[in-house]
């Protein structure tokens, strides 16, 4: 079995890609280093795609359209060109609801990835993503709960504009154990996947938990 992975040196590509060690497969990464060429030789040997390839925080807004809406659409592109129908889990977000350019990106990567279900019946996964934390991310980047402990363990200040903001939280293990779920299944259809194991806390006592343990260490209390 070959598997492509989008996204490859992202926080969580880099989580399931150390899981994946179980199974016997090939495990083929694409990454902002590679060429498309790359995905053309050997697309018609792939037997499922993880797609996390995108943009959250792009210098230039238009990025957004242009890497996460625009490589969805030319792989989708490139597997139908070819008469092919491989399973896609892809990685969405919560934020597909809201208006702004990260989320409206999103939405419409689903969307395409919807009308390659209803032209080819491929099973395609959408994953909505929360806030992700865990091993592997990165402060300032994708990670509220990253962000939080560099600043506490360099003791530096926590901004919070809203402290009662409620954040849902998925821990990254608990996230990797239902794409391996799926990839094991492979259940039929366009199936936007319910996530399991969602903590939910606001920022201020967020920022209170991630105080408390390195006091408890200065204090020698664990």
């Amino acid at each position: 079995m070959k598997i492509l992975i989008t996204g490859s040196e992202g926080f969580i590509a880099k989580n399931l890609i150390s899981h994946l060690c179980q199974f016997e497969a090939d495990v083929i990464l694409f990454n902002r280093k590679s060429s498309f060429n790359e995905i053309k030789k050997i697309i018609k040997e792939i037997d499922f795609i993880f797609h996390f390839a995108g943009v959250n925080r792009p210098t230039d807004k238009s990025d957004f359209t242009k890497i996460n809406v625009g490589f969805t659409q030319k792989l989708i592109n490139l597997i139908t060109s070819e008469y092919l129908k491989i399973p896609i889990l892809f990685t969405s977000s919560t934020q597909v609801t809201e208006d702004n350019k990260y989320g409206v990106s999103k939405l419409n990567c689903e969307i395409i990835l919807k009308e390659y279900y209803n032209n080819t019946k491929s099973p395609v996964y959408i994953f909505r993503l929360p806030n992700i934390f865990g091993k592997w991310s990165k402060p300032n980047y994708n990670s509220v709960v990253a962000t939080f402990c560099f600043n506490v363990i360099n003791d530096l200040p926590i901004t919070i504009d809203d402290p009662q903001k409620k954040l849902k939280l998925l821990y990254i293990d608990d996230l990797i154990s239902q794409f391996l779920d799926i990839f094991i299944k492979l259940p039929k259809g366009f199936k936007n996947i319910e996530l399991k194991k969602i903590y939910k806390c606001d920022l201020n006592k967020l920022a209170m938990i991630i105080k408390s343990f390195k006091n408890e260490r200065n204090n020698n209390s664990i």
